[in-house]
């Protein structure tokens, strides 16, 4: 509520330390000024998994200075997130608890089991696809040539390591059965996958992490 005083008095206080003359004073009222500084704060705090290949490591550190440094979003990278000796693969599966990712798309990302983990995880969230921002690295991915070749070279890594298996005692081998599975997945869902990346209007990687910024401040 705001509440409007005339003073007609000189030299007369009429409350909150006011003395003079003939002027109007217009005073906010204590409820109204605590709306005001709640508004202020109303930007909701933003978690950013940060997925990447150690390759790529230099574009991951471009990409985490600046967006660590906004207030409001916190970065969430396997070398600041992951204990000692705690286990790798509950921080990968953490990505489906973040609002966004961020895939730094290149030929080793791509090849990387741990990196396609991530993505298959993120793949089993509902509409994922408008919490993904793709750092486009390599980008023969937008020749269906090359996305075939990456199809196929989980194939290939499906069949050598079916093989191996196929040698082994079964009673040994439960561990890497997992691992089949795992990358039989990546085969099925690569080509989703990479559809839907070279789908997006992506930015270049040189500025990448200036548009990822201007997407979440327009999500506020």
């Amino acid at each position: 509520m705001v509440e409007e005083v005339k003073n007609d008095l000189h030299n007369v206080n009429i409350g909150r330390d006011y003395i003079g003359g003939n002027q109007i004073v217009i005073h906010a009222s204590h409820s109204e000024g605590k709306e005001k500084l709640e508004e202020k704060g109303t930007a909701k705090d933003r978690t950013i998994f940060l997925s990447y290949n150690w390759h790529d490591g230099e574009i991951a550190n471009k990409i985490d200075s600046h967006l660590s440094s906004l207030p409001n979003i916190t970065v969430k990278r396997d070398i600041r997130d992951i204990g000692a000796w705690k286990s790798i693969s509950e921080f990968m599966k953490s990505i489906r608890q973040q609002d966004y990712a961020i895939f730094i798309v290149s030929d080793s990302y791509l090849k990387s089991k741990n990196c396609m983990f991530e993505v298959m995880e993120m793949m089993k969230e509902k509409e994922y696809q408008d919490k993904i921002f793709p750092a486009v690295v390599e980008r023969g991915i937008y020749n269906s040539i090359e996305r075939a070749n990456y199809i196929k070279y989980w194939e290939k890594e499906y069949k050598n390591l079916e093989e191996m298996i196929k040698e082994l005692d079964p009673a040994n081998a439960s561990e890497l059965s997992e691992d089949l599975k795992k990358y039989k997945s990546i085969a099925a869902s690569m080509g989703e996958f990479l559809k839907i990346v070279v789908d997006k209007n992506n930015p270049n990687i040189q500025e990448v992490e200036i548009q990822i910024e201007k997407v979440i401040q327009n999500n506020q």
